[in-house]
């Protein structure tokens, strides 16, 4: 069986480490990596040799057509990130041969901002989810597929039940849903030696190229940043840091590079020149940190995992956007620590405290509702591998 990773918007690096690229290769996985970034006007940063190794540039439709023509006879396995399949579903029809089959993921989502909000959507969603343990609702796929234009998966990977999609319970049948975890969980299975001394009291930040948002995702309505920002954040954000270095008694706070700022490298590392900076470590330094800092970000699921005190820190730009959504979400459903970034005079030392219960209730929502102990994409993989050969 041959896995095509199809990659439209993405292809990093990390995805050597996400989808277990080596242990792959060891047992004699074919797979390749359908790089289409350059069709759909986006670019890819890996530079990874095994990824590299294993990818196959596509930029037009005859690049394409070409790439399925000369894949082998026996079937072959699609991977893609489900919120792909709108917008990429012409090239996917061009693409998938009947024999072939579709895995889609979402195992990444983090918090009730993506859960309805409305009561009624609540209570439809509430009712597919009763109607669908009794009723093959999947039957409704070809209907659901015209109606809102989508490519429909053979298979769905996702991170716990509470989170599979309605459009899922109406296009993918009940024994081809793997429920695993989210892509956090997979992390904790490395068991990583510390980066830094676990013997001192380090603080860690999760960097999210702020002031860079714009540049990455254009798609997404956001305000502009006033002029001078990204200066200003950077300012304002070294200032906070060592405020809280100092109230919280802490030996350092480090950086948890995002991976994105490698696409700023430069100009990141000169904001960030007083603090050790790390990237692809953000698991370990949230896992051996004392507490973590941070805006918003899927990454502090690891911080609710390994029961760790987080702090948000807010700033008035930030929160007229889509992330101050994420924020107040965190704040109030979590009971995480706020902090103003900007310099006030009147600041109170948060406390790091845990509200366990809640952090229970999250990781069952959102991270782990079973007890399997491996990688949800490998497990996935096999899983399918098995359920085709029968």
């Amino acid at each position: 069986m041959k896995i095509i990773f199809f990659c439209p918007n993405i292809l990093r690096d990390a995805h050597r480490r996400i989808f277990q690229l080596d242990r792959l290769k060891e047992e004699n996985y074919d797979f390749v990596f359908l790089d289409a970034t350059a069709y759909y006007n986006n670019s890819a940063t890996a530079t990874d040799e095994l990824i590299l190794k294993n990818r196959k540039k596509c930029s037009s439709l005859a690049d394409f057509k070409n790439f399925r023509e000369q894949l082998p006879q026996e079937p072959a396995l699609y991977v893609s990130f489900d919120q792909y399949m709108q917008f990429a579903a012409p090239v996917l029809d061009i693409l998938v041969r009947k024999k072939d089959k579709v895995l889609t993921y979402h195992t990444k989502r983090f918090s009730s901002v993506h859960i309805p909000s409305s009561s009624i959507r609540k209570f439809t969603d509430n009712a597919i989810r009763k109607l669908d343990k009794v009723l093959p609702l999947h039957l409704l796929k070809q209907y659901y597929r015209r109606r809102y234009g989508f490519f429909v998966p053979d298979y769905f990977l996702c991170s716990t039940s509470n989170l599979v999609p309605t459009k899922i319970f109406f296009s993918v049948k009940r024994k081809n849903r793997i429920i695993v975890h989210s892509d956090d969980i997979n992390h904790t299975l490395e068991n990583k030696p510390a980066v830094f001394d676990t013997s001192k009291k380090v603080g860690v930040f999760l960097d999210q190229v702020m002031p860079y948002q714009t540049i990455l995702h254009p798609g997404i309505e956001q305000e502009t940043p006033p002029v001078g920002y990204k200066e200003y954040y950077y300012e304002q954000l070294a200032g906070c840091l060592k405020s809280l270095k100092n109230e919280l008694d802490l030996d350092e706070i480090v950086i948890a590079l995002h991976p994105d700022a490698v696409k700023f490298a430069d100009e990141v590392q000169e904001s960030f020149k007083n603090f050790r900076t790390f990237i692809g470590m953000t698991h370990e330094l949230i896992r051996d940190s004392e507490v973590v800092f941070a805006h918003s970000s899927t990454a502090l699921g690891w911080a609710i995992y390994h029961q760790k005190p987080v702090v948000l820190l807010k700033e008035e730009y930030l929160m007229r956007q889509l992330m101050g959504k994420y924020i107040t979400f965190f704040e109030e459903n979590l009971g995480f620590e706020t902090y103003p970034m900007e310099n006030k005079k009147e600041k109170t030392t948060p406390q790091l405290l845990i509200d366990h219960q809640k952090y229970k209730d999250y990781t069952m929502k959102f991270l782990k509702d079973n007890k399997i102990r491996e990688n949800s994409y490998y497990y996935a993989f096999n899983y399918i591998k098995k359920d085709i050969s029968g």
